[in-house]
């Protein structure tokens, strides 16, 4: 080997290793930054050099590359526990929420006011005759109705707050996606020969995949030449250079509403499990769940009670009454749907008492209310109050979509009972409560101002309280409308199941945490900055820098005797 040969051989490792003190330098100066993947100088021997037959004399050292030190499986690994945390923290948020909505730690709870109004009632039962139990019946019937109002605003407010959300969260995927297009772009060109490398880059591009598995469970896919491809489930997000993007939609069911998330590309349905946004996306079904819940809870409460206080009577009878359902089809069967009530009346009857308050004499009219399906001549609107027009001393006509009922003098007064049919309660007349579900419930207002009308008698007598009585076991007794459970039973079941929802979210968040963290703590030993280590790294390419110049200093010295020699 010349001299020449071997002062290139000092100049390589001069070279190299000054590069490498570059990489250890750089991984030192990011020891703090989660997004860092260390990186490793390759250094590799150079390609030896003939010398004479059967020598070969090495030629120095060559940088091959600067690696980083990164396991892709256990990224895609890191990303899924991600999202699974997150999704799981989201739903312990928002079923926190919703849980407080109830509170029923706290002394004015739905269970106990419910409580309260059927135990009014038994007070009531114990003495029919007391106007001031009347009044207490009324206020507690007016409460309970008012915190079901308001449980359920509280509810729609959830619910609204989760459709912005999942706004939110699909277009902050939207621009995340988008970053990782352009960044696809960047490394390719960088991998390519442009100035620079792309290791810093791609460092960039896994921190915003990390970010993306934060709201949307994704899987990644190096393809080789530098772009990664993304995929929410089997359907691309993106493809290369191209984000195909992501949007929130909703379709109508036969269940209601049905919000999804699709491919603003080609309006695919896209499969999402977890994540905020899946987190949120599966929510977003449970609260609906919830409110469904709670209509039907409240649906039952107003159907139940009002099909027993339409049979029975007050300490003084109606000398007009208006329904407070609305008919939409007045010539429809009245269970119809074209009939548009609350509740769908059965096949039955009622009778209509009508009194005289001058003799105090009562006639009494039994209505048949035709609901077979047979014969095509099922009660409507129309049929039912032309029945009622038809009876001695009452009034009947129909104003918009409601029917009206009156006295035909003020000697008279209205009283009901034996409604076989339900149609009382349906259509809302000599009723307790007003509405249909959670949102709208509400006591009749006639019977705040007039709380004789509050009816706790089933035969008529002022004394009795058959009403009263049936009306307090309510709360306890198993509900057809219920699928035989009862208001107390059925609510219990649905704070449980929050209950239960929100804590099986909170042991997930755990176990989620508990993966990451082991996920994390593998990554970091592979891909994490040791200062100690980096310390060694730094000595032993100084050193070796410190030797290439000793051999470049004495081959200087022996060009020099050579030449002097000449």
């Amino acid at each position: 080997m010349s001299l020449i040969n071997a002062l290139n051989v000092g100049k390589s490792a001069l070279a190299v290793h000054q590069a490498a003190i570059g990489v250890t330098s750089n991984n030192v100066a990011n020891a703090g930054n989660p997004d860092y993947t260390r990186q490793v100088a390759r250094i590799v021997p150079g390609q030896d050099q003939y010398l004479k037959p059967g020598v070969l004399v090495g030629s120095g050292v060559n940088l091959m590359a600067v690696e980083r030190q990164i396991d892709e499986a256990l990224e895609g690994r890191i990303r899924g526990s991600i999202s699974d945390g997150q999704a799981a923290l989201v739903r312990q948020q928002w079923l926190g929420r919703v849980e407080a909505v109830f509170n029923e730690l706290a002394d004015d709870d739905l269970s106990t006011l419910m409580s309260t109004f059927f135990n009014s009632w038994s007070n009531l039962a114990n003495n029919p005759g007391d106007i001031g139990l009347r009044q207490v019946v009324l206020q507690n019937g007016d409460t309970l109705a008012g915190a079901i109002r308001s449980q359920r605003r509280q509810i729609a407010g959830i619910q609204s707050d989760l459709d912005k959300r999942l706004a939110t969260l699909a277009d902050e995927v939207d621009a995340l996606a988008q970053q990782i297009a352009d960044l696809n772009v960047q490394i390719v060109t960088a991998e390519n020969g442009a100035v620079g490398s792309a290791n810093s880059l791609r460092d960039q591009r896994d921190a915003v995949l990390r970010r993306l598995a934060e709201l949307i469970d994704v899987r990644a896919y190096d393809i080789g030449d530098g772009n990664v491809n993304v995929l929410i489930g089997s359907e691309p997000l993106v493809l290369g250079s191209v984000n195909r993007g992501i949007a929130v939609k909703e379709e109508s069911t036969a269940d209601g509403l049905r919000t999804y998330l699709a491919s603003r590309f080609d309006g695919g349905a896209l499969s999402v499990s977890s994540g905020q946004l899946g987190g949120t996306l599966a929510l977003r079904g449970e609260i609906d769940g919830v409110a469904s819940q709670l209509d039907a809870l409240a649906g039952a409460l107003i159907f139940e009670l009002n099909r027993l206080h339409s049979s029975g009577q007050g300490l003084e009878g109606h000398s007009q009454i208006t329904a407070s359902g609305v008919v939409a089809d007045t010539a429809a069967a009245l269970n119809s749907a074209a009939a548009g009530l609350p509740f769908a009346p059965t096949n039955g009857s009622f009778v209509v008492h009508v009194r005289q308050k001058s003799t105090g004499l009562v006639s009494s009219t039994l209505v048949q209310v035709d609901l077979d399906g047979l014969g095509n001549n099922d009660t409507s609107l129309d049929s039912l109050a032309a029945a009622l027009d038809a009876i001695e001393g009452v009034s009947a006509s129909i104003v918009t979509g409601r029917l009206r009922l009156g006295a035909d003098s003020s000697d008279i007064e209205l009283a009901f009972s034996q409604d076989s049919s339900g149609v009382l309660a349906a259509l809302g007349i000599n009723t307790f409560f007003t509405g249909r579900d959670a949102g709208d419930i509400a006591v009749r207002a006639d019977l705040k101002s007039r709380p004789a009308l509050l009816a706790a008698a089933l035969n008529g007598q002022a004394g009795d309280n058959q009403t009263a009585r049936a009306i307090a076991e309510m709360e306890s007794r198993p509900l057809a409308s219920l699928g035989g459970n009862s208001l107390k039973g059925r609510y219990e079941a649905m704070i449980n199941g929050v209950a239960v929802a929100n804590s099986a979210a909170k042991t997930a968040a755990q176990a989620a945490s508990a993966v990451h963290e082991t996920l994390t703590a593998q990554r970091e030993a592979l891909s994490g900055v040791s200062l100690d280590e980096e310390a060694i790294n730094l000595i032993r390419h100084q050193r070796a820098f410190q030797g290439a110049a000793r051999v470049i200093s004495a081959v200087d010295e022996l060009m020099r005797t050579l030449i002097s020699m000449v």
